[in-house]
């Protein structure tokens, strides 16, 4: 798990930094290639209708075949900007990841699901600190960003030698009707949690190059979403069961988003970055967490729309929110998440 949510972070962190770089290498525009950082929520999509069945082999055996996969997209990411071998790269990686997403709640479920995912997406936000920061480190010395993905690889090669165990109920779990209302209520809630978060990840150093500084600088910046959002989901374990958790966290969010909508300088929208990073980290592992515990939805099920939810809300939010950006400009956009953490609010009170 650990080495699968380390190269996990660290390369849907790279999402951001790799969109912006590989649009100034090719001198095309950002909306016209966030397809590239897409890929992931299209193979979350995949994973959910084909996962029931993949996850019958086991969830470890799963997350060792996904590491392989990944490698593989990240290689070919790295090593050209050519959309021939980088396209194809992005769909491997996005499938790769969107299978160890699958495959988590099946091995995180039971009573307090929330704190143990809590902790392991913590685990893979702090590795994805790293990202950005490499890929500033990259930019400023004059070298192609995208090399930095390369230092994902030995991370996930360790991961796909691994020993491979089994998920809760994965020799035998027994069949049973979806309970369908309480799990579209739950898949709404993840949607609108994974959407606020990728709009963060995906258009967040977009937003600071707006700002006026260097692509480098930019990138390395944007290391303190991930840096927010690692402290916010390890310190979060101790109260994301909370009744108030999500109205705190969705508070923070509001407030980050405001400050990032309002900030004319980097240094002021680093802030509301960092800000509402702090706010939008228990959101992810509080939502799953609930669906994961739904009376008499099986693992294999919950996991599959799970996958659904932030595979739907990954194609998405970060679509609308580049689209705004071709029509009333970024920093207008990003006041896209206010609307849809409002409504996850609504829909978390009514759930309790």
């Amino acid at each position: 798990m650990a080495f699968a949510q380390i190269g996990l972070g660290f390369l849907v962190s790279s999402f951001g930094p790799y969109l912006a770089g590989i649009a100034v290498e090719l001198d095309r525009p950002r909306g016209e290639l966030v397809w590239l950082t897409m890929m992931f929520g299209a193979g979350l999509v995949l994973a959910a209708v084909i996962g029931p069945a993949v996850l019958r082999s086991g969830a470890g055996l799963v997350m060792r075949i996904a590491c392989g996969v990944i490698t593989t997209g990240a290689v070919a990411m790295a090593v050209t900007p050519d959309l021939r071998i980088a396209g194809p790269g992005s769909v491997l990686v996005g499938v790769g990841c969107a299978a160890i997403a699958l495959a988590t709640p099946s091995l995180l479920r039971g009573p307090g699901a929330a704190k143990r995912i809590a902790l392991a997406v913590g685990v893979s936000s702090a590795a994805g600190v790293l990202a950005p920061l490499a890929f500033g480190a990259l930019e400023t010395a004059g070298i192609a960003g995208r090399w930095a993905l390369l230092a994902a690889v030995p991370v996930l090669l360790a991961g796909a030698v691994h020993r491979t165990v089994r998920g809760v109920g994965d020799a035998a779990e027994a069949r049973g009707r979806v309970p369908v209302g309480p799990a579209s209520l739950g898949w709404l809630r993840i949607v609108l949690s994974v959407g606020c978060e990728f709009c963060f990840v995906v258009w967040g150093v977009a937003r600071l190059v707006d700002t006026g500084v260097a692509l480098g600088t930019a990138s390395a910046l944007g290391a303190s979403f991930g840096i927010g959002m690692a402290a916010g989901r390890l310190v979060g374990t101790r109260f994301v069961d909370r009744s108030w958790a999500v109205g705190a966290a969705v508070a923070v969010t509001m407030a980050g988003t405001v400050i990032v909508y309002f900030g004319q300088d980097p240094a002021t929208v680093t802030a509301g970055i960092a800000v509402a990073s702090l706010g939008i980290a228990p959101l992810y592992p509080i939502m799953l967490g609930s669906l994961v515990n739904i009376p008499d939805l099986t693992s294999r099920h919950s996991a599959s729309i799970g996958s659904l939810a932030s595979g739907t809300a990954i194609l998405a939010a970060p679509a609308a929110l580049g689209w705004l950006d071709g029509q009333i400009g970024l920093r207008e956009a990003f006041l896209l998440p206010i609307p849809l953490l409002l409504v996850l609010l609504l829909l978390a009170r009514r759930a309790r």
